[in-house]
């Protein structure tokens, strides 16, 4: 009797392989636990996984905090801001499923803008 076998990757979304400078937040309730800084091993639409600098305490919530990879000029302006719950954490990184995200604008991207084109010359 053969049996059957299921292979390969059965998640539900298409992960990303982008590693991107991070910080997180553990948080409970209204306290935070934890805080501290790493770098994404992948995204998806669903969840991150993400390698920390240090430790990271087990918590029900994490908050991070992810330098997008839009600059102007030299300087980065854009962040993705991600809440979760955190459902695992082990040698191989730290999971969390994703409830909630958007994008921050950091700074002033227009006076960057303005800096960097004043006096251009179009030809």
């Amino acid at each position: 009797m053969a049996k059957d076998t299921i292979r390969g990757d059965r998640r539900l979304q298409r992960r990303y392989p982008l590693e991107l400078d991070l910080e997180f937040r553990i948080v409970d309730g209204d306290r935070v636990v934890s805080t501290g800084a790493g770098r994404t091993g992948n995204i998806s639409s669903g969840g991150v996984l993400f390698h920390a600098e240090d430790d990271v305490p087990n918590g029900p919530n994490v908050e991070l905090a992810v330098r997008w990879p839009a600059v102007l000029g030299n300087a980065p302006f854009l962040e993705l801001r991600i809440s979760g719950r955190l459902v695992r954490n082990d040698a191989h990184g730290v999971a969390m499923r994703m409830s909630r995200y958007h994008f921050e604008k950091l700074g002033n991207p227009r006076g960057a803008f303005e800096e960097l084109f004043t006096g251009a010359v179009i030809q």
